[in-house]
């Protein structure tokens, strides 16, 4: 059986937040764009993914091939600033060629909005491709639980020694839940 989930309560970048509705308070068509591939995908927000009374947004590929997305794109003044997020990620699968990954994906981008590199706070199963690079940096989930991650944007550019912070100019935020083969 597979199982993919992201849910995502606040994001919060810098000492402000850059995000148009990055708490999920109002429809997705303000601030947030969706993208997705293959049948059982759910993107939606609701009150009851987390006790609290706020909303908080879902991410869900079901069984097949695909993904789901949910993104939003923003400037940014620099790259010094604090990443702020509480995160739920979970992914499963128990079949050997199928794999599936869960992550809250920072993407670095440049003015031309070039992908230059990413951060993926992420869940994945074990024949998922998914590796740190030059460019790509994994901070993996411990649980399936809801969690805060936060972390400085320059010191975390030093794990993507093939991304060149002088070139950041926008940032990219998406929640994203992938399968093949489940």
């Amino acid at each position: 059986m597979h199982r993919c989930l992201v849910f995502l309560v606040i994001i919060s970048v810098s000492s402000g937040t850059l995000l148009t509705n990055g708490d999920f308070e109002q429809p997705f068509t303000t601030g947030w764009q969706q993208a997705s591939s293959g049948s059982y995908v759910v993107i939606d927000r609701a009150t009851s993914y987390d006790p609290d009374p706020d909303h908080e947004a879902r991410c869900e590929k079901g069984d097949g091939t695909g993904f789901a997305c949910l993104y939003q794109t923003v400037d940014v003044p620099s790259t010094n600033l604090i990443f702020s997020c509480i995160a739920k990620v979970y992914a499963y699968d128990n079949h050997p060629t199928a794999w599936c990954g869960a992550a809250v994906r920072i993407f670095y981008m440049n003015a031309a909005s070039t992908k230059l590199g990413e951060t993926m706070i992420c869940m994945r199963s074990t024949q998922n491709p998914w590796n740190d690079t030059s460019t790509r940096h994994l901070i993996i989930a411990s649980d399936s639980l809801w969690h805060t991650y936060t972390f400085n944007v320059d010191n975390e550019l030093t794990n993507l020694p093939g991304v060149d912070p002088s070139q950041i100019a926008k940032m990219q935020i998406a929640l994203y839940d992938t399968c093949y083969d489940c």
